[in-house]
């Protein structure tokens, strides 16, 4: 019953899909077809890098042949009729990144219309979209054709000219469209209450009957039209076959074999793929729910796409761009890590020529500011260009991060004229002062991050923060300037306040940029595993 809801569903991805989504006949303050620009290059870059010149001459540099396809299709017309149709805009829009976009609008006069252009047209999958959600797909793999149909039977009385893509396409959606009918009330009355088993029984059966007819048609057409476009769709959604005879642990073996073998049936080559329902979706599958929510694992499962999608220009970009700039974003704290890494593997070698300098080196500049503030490595010290420790207490005493020998360090950057600050710094206070009734072992590493040492003085003595070591980087030059005595706002990703870290007690990261409630949940937690590691050895 699995297999033929997956076979059917795969088979009519927009139709079962995409009406659910973007194009909802439902009321709503959206439009039904939301035209949107693409734009893979996203992320939260600040400043201009100033060390543009070391990656200059690297942009030239590819270490791989990436060949682009000829899937482009200039001065295009495509004209349709459609029986019933009132006279309305009609919008020609692809897939793209789990999204729809509009590509062509033309305005139908007695249900005949053309989208006509000499502008670019990029093969794909496409969806000319009507009135009231409704709509159908179309593949662009032809400059020129036209097509014809009913408003009231849209894939059934489809037929098209000039086209060699289509009409196989057309005969596959009928195909399955007459089998999703088929399984629909069979599906239904199997979710019944209190079925009768023999009724149960037959239900099943008719199911297995459907079920070896759509793979026999499947097969089947494979073999008749083995190179078209859609064919290349059917194979991206075939599931491996996973051998009976498990290598390994037989436990993990399936769920192993699987991922290995994720995109044997993808298309790297073949541009047209990013323009389908199928691409991005096996790509987020493949990262979201068949990879760890670990940096070293999305790292290792990002590098297989990105190896695979060097076989087309366009592919490589959009892979590229969208992981990077999706993990830049990311919420998950640590994920970080996975957008340096793609930052110091892909464009700082001089992969990714379609960024201009300014881009790149704000990227890289980013990229730059994150990596000595990863979870795991070791929190900076506070030291200046002659390797000299300057962070200092109200006093004038000159404190060290790698002196905390407590088992946590909370590592607190604030601004004592903060209105934020001053929210959230007492209920940090309130957390740690719980946690240290509570047996914990917490030292609290507190950096003014302004410059004003009356204020500095004024906020320690209101918040009542006099028991941890509060220091700051307070310096001004010849003309009173304020002046920084390294490079540490950057290193410790200070773009505002308040920022807390927590440290081990060796100073590794263990969390940043954590509120109070997870100072408490992350110190608890890992109290709770030493517990059952301990329990374990009993």
């Amino acid at each position: 019953m699995k297999k033929i809801t997956f076979i059917l569903i795969t088979s009519l991805l927009s139709l079962n899909i995409f009406s659910q989504n973007i194009f909802n006949t439902k009321k709503s303050k959206k439009p039904a077809l939301e035209i949107k620009k693409n734009t893979n290059n996203e992320g939260s870059l600040e400043k201009e890098n100033q060390k543009i010149e070391k990656i200059k001459d690297k942009k030239s540099i590819i270490k791989k042949d990436i060949d682009s396809d000829n899937y482009t299709y200039r001065d295009y017309k495509i004209s349709g009729e459609i029986i019933g149709l009132k006279d309305t805009t009609v919008i020609l829009a692809y897939y793209f990144g789990g999204k729809q976009f509009a590509r062509d609008t033309a305005f139908s006069i007695n249900g005949k219309f053309t989208f006509q252009s000499k502008k670019e047209l990029k093969g794909g999958m496409y969806l000319v979209v009507l009135p009231k959600g409704r709509f159908f797909d179309v593949i662009i793999s032809e400059r020129e054709f036209s097509f014809k149909t009913n408003i009231d039977n849209l894939i059934g009385e489809m037929s098209f000219k000039n086209s060699n893509e289509n009409p196989p396409f057309y005969e596959y959606l009928n195909f399955i469209t007459k089998k999703q009918n088929q399984i629909t009330p069979i599906k239904n009355q199997l979710q019944q209450k209190d079925l009768d088993s023999k009724i149960k029984k037959q239900l099943e059966a008719n199911a297995k009957k459907i079920d070896e007819e759509v793979k026999l048609f499947r097969k089947n057409y494979l073999l008749m039209h083995p190179d078209i476009f859609f064919s290349k769709i059917i194979r991206a959604t075939s599931e491996p076959n996973i051998p009976k005879q498990s290598i390994g642990d037989p436990e993990t073996f399936p769920f192993r074999y699987y991922k290995k073998h994720f995109w044997d049936n993808v298309d790297f080559s073949d541009s047209r793929m990013l323009r389908t329902p199928v691409f991005f979706s096996k790509m987020d599958q493949y990262l979201e729910r068949l990879t760890a929510k670990q940096p070293d694992s999305v790292n290792k499962s990002a590098d297989i796409i990105v190896n695979k999608a060097m076989n087309n220009s366009e592919i490589f970009e959009y892979v590229v761009s969208y992981i990077t700039s999706t993990y830049e974003r990311s919420k998950i704290m640590g994920m970080d890590a996975v957008f340096v890494h793609m930052v110091e593997n892909y464009y700082i070698p001089g992969y990714c020529n379609w960024v201009d300098e300014e881009q790149l080196g704000k990227i890289i500049e980013r990229a730059e500011k994150i990596a000595p503030n990863l979870i795991g490595k070791k929190a900076p010290e506070f030291l200046d260009a002659l390797g000299r420790p300057f962070m200092k207490d109200l006093s004038g005493k000159i404190f060290k991060l790698s002196d905390m020998k407590s088992d946590y360090t909370v590592l607190a950057f604030y601004g004592p004229t903060c209105g934020h600050c001053k929210k959230e710094m007492p209920k940090v206070k309130n957390t740690i002062d719980s946690l240290q009734l509570e047996g914990y072992d917490i030292t609290v590493f507190a950096v003014a991050t302004e410059f004003d040492k009356e204020e500095w003085k004024k906020f320690i003595d209101e918040q009542k923060t006099d028991k941890w070591i509060n220091v700051a980087d307070i310096n001004h030059d010849d003309e009173g300037n304020p002046v920084a005595s390294s490079d540490w706002r950057d290193k410790y990703d200070i773009y505002s306040t308040p920022v807390v870290y927590l440290l081990d007690e060796n100073q590794n990261i263990i969390a940043k940029r954590i509120v109070h409630k997870q100072i408490k949940e992350i110190i608890e937690r890992r109290a709770q595993a030493d517990l059952d590691i301990d329990s374990n050895y009993k």
